[in-house]
């Protein structure tokens, strides 16, 4: 595969990535990626909720290693 080609399919996946749409599993509402190790808390576990919410919005996703123990 030329340098070129390999180019090519870098910016098809990132074009890919920009454009894709996360929905809610639930409600089917749009929803933010959380990255693929990503534990949802309990739905009632209000203050775990606004720590995800903190840590989303500082920019980051969950990946292993990215952020300590939530349990």
């Amino acid at each position: 595969m030329t340098s070129e080609q390999q180019a090519g399919q870098v910016r098809e996946a990132a074009e890919f990535a920009n454009d894709r749409v996360y929905k809610c599993p639930d409600c089917g509402g749009l929803t933010h990626f959380m990255g693929q190790d990503f534990k949802a808390p309990k739905k009632l576990d209000v203050k775990a909720w606004q720590q995800v919410k903190a840590f989303i919005e500082s920019g980051k996703v969950y990946y292993r290693g990215s952020q300590d123990d939530q349990s």
